[in-house]
């Protein structure tokens, strides 16, 4: 028996892309979405991030921005320009907790950005809140 209590139940289900070049990364957080009852997608790089967008519409996508290639500000970018995508929220996971940096996401579209390691409950309490908005 444990200390621990169950994940909140969402009321529903979000389709949430994760993406970030590191496998660690992406395999927690996927883990970690599913067990808070969400569906989860993973990408390892900015351009299989696009094409998985196009066909998974996710509904939150949690982007790194120090990616190899094309960064998350671009990504981010090119995906706020896709109608499809239009209700979609953008959260920057990243190291970068300077002012420019928090700008600079702010510029890109992004709605929140986050410094890594994201604790459980805030991502929790913003997808639960997303959940219900949806659920209504």
């Amino acid at each position: 028996m444990t200390d621990t209590p169950p994940p909140k139940i969402p009321a529903t289900a979000l389709r949430i892309l994760v993406v970030d070049d590191n496998e660690s990364v992406t395999k927690t957080f996927g883990w970690m979405l599913e067990v808070l009852g969400h569906e989860a997608r993973v990408a390892r790089d900015g351009l299989a991030a696009l094409v998985m967008a196009r066909s998974f519409l996710p509904d939150v996508v949690m982007l790194d921005i120090g990616l190899p290639g094309m960064n998350g500000y671009e990504v981010c970018q090119k995906m706020r320009a896709e109608p499809a995508l239009a209700g979609c929220v953008f959260i920057a996971q990243t190291g970068w907790s300077q002012p420019e940096y928090l700008e600079r996401s702010k510029q890109a579209g992004f709605d929140h950005h986050w410094v890594k390691p994201i604790p459980m409950d805030r991502l929790e309490n913003l997808l639960s809140s997303l959940s219900h908005k949806a659920a209504a």
